[in-house]
């Protein structure tokens, strides 16, 4: 029995401000319940299939509640398997900070493409490669595909791609790409509960263990997945301490019917609002009947006149994001951005030129595959 869990961003919304280091707590508490279901479950084994932080560089809280999972299933007799998503890896050269896990004897990694073989199950995975690193992607699962071909017993691969035939072109495999031979396909990446047969295996994203997004699903979970069988059996487990969410979108002459069915709603804590209001409204009075029930993440009015008028949460307000949002006009690609407006502007702000110019230049040769005095 495997229990498979993805996608868990811990440390996402924790450093913004008091409002939201609620929505980061859940983020936490779910992930910990997470882990009470696989040691209520008794699973053999814990596989996670990335994007185990929410950023590279995370807050403290983050490491501490990784550390609390992983020795929460050491003490159960469960060992914990992970790879590495696009969050957990930093654009400047350095460990990993989930490998903390590994180094404290609590975790394994399973992303580098080898076989590590686990109570009896042959487990092969490899960590996120971006879409300009797709022809690197296919030529390692294709020698994957030749090298579990003399391997007996159950077998597992664990990704954190997308697949273009489920999730659109911006994915960086095919389905066909995806070597035949396993028993259990553990995927990340996705933010969607999805399953398809793979051959005689089964290929599964359990979906986030907490949204971190608008477009997010409001129910999140884990898979338990019984591979006893001839086949492999999934069943999806949903997590009670994911925060509610809700978006609404309203025109002006419907406000006040749907602001007072917010103002009655019943919730178990406070919901995170998305709000979009088309026509002419009084962004202060809506914020003002609904902040005591509601986190207002954001809220937009569209007047009449075509010009839209945002209330954002306060860091959706910040000159950051700002920043972020101008660059990506210009430049239209959110990895540079990312990187410019992230790691780079860290280290230069902080004085660090030698160690900006070395992430640069990593940076540079990762994405487009070249070596010092090319095109020079």
């Amino acid at each position: 029995m495997i229990g498979h869990i993805s996608d868990t961003h811990l440390g996402a919304f924790i450093g913004r401000d008091e409002e939201l280091r609620e929505v980061g707590e859940d983020v936490h508490a779910s992930f910990l319940e997470a882990i009470e279901v696989f040691v209520r479950e008794h699973v053999d084994v814990v596989i996670h299939s990335g994007d185990i932080l929410d950023e590279p560089r995370p807050y403290g809280d983050a490491l501490r509640v990784l550390l609390e999972g992983a020795k929460r299933l050491k003490e159960g007799g469960i060992p914990l398997l992970f790879t590495l998503g696009e969050h957990d890896i930093s654009s400047i050269p350095s460990t990993p900070h989930p490998y903390v896990a590994k180094f404290a004897g609590l975790a394994e990694y399973v992303g580098s493409g080898e076989v590590h073989e686990v109570k009896g199950l042959k487990v092969i995975g490899l960590h996120k490669h971006k879409l300009v690193e797709a022809e690197a992607l296919r030529e390692k699962l294709e020698e994957i595909g030749r090298r579990i071909r003399g391997l007996d017993g159950k077998k597992v691969l664990v990704l954190h791609q997308g697949i273009r035939e489920a999730f659109g072109p911006g994915s960086e495999l095919s389905i066909s790409e995806v070597p035949h031979g396993f028993d259990y396909y553990a995927m990340g990446h996705i933010h969607k509960h999805y399953e398809v047969r793979l051959g005689k295996g089964l290929l599964a994203y359990p979906g986030p263990s907490h949204w971190v997004e608008a477009d997010d699903p409001d129910e999140c979970g884990v898979l338990l997945v019984d591979l006893s069988g001839d086949e492999p059996e999934a069943q999806w487990v949903k997590l009670e301490s994911v925060r509610p969410k809700v978006r609404v979108s309203v025109k002006a002459q419907e406000l006040e019917e749907v602001l007072r069915r917010l103002a009655e709603a019943e919730h178990r804590k406070r919901p995170v609002l998305w709000m979009e209001v088309e026509g002419d409204a009084d962004q202060m009075m809506i914020r003002r009947r609904l902040e005591g029930r509601y986190l207002i993440r954001r809220l937009s009015v569209k007047p009449d006149s075509g010009r839209a008028a945002e209330l954002r949460h306060e860091r959706e307000l910040s000159v950051e994001d700002r920043l972020r949002e101008l660059a990506l006009e210009q430049i239209k690609d959110e990895g540079v951005v990312d990187f410019v407006l992230g790691d780079l502007l860290k280290l230069l702000s902080s004085g660090s030129e030698e160690e900006a110019e070395q992430a640069l230049w990593e940076f540079w040769r990762k994405r487009y595959g070249i070596t010092w005095g090319e095109g020079a």
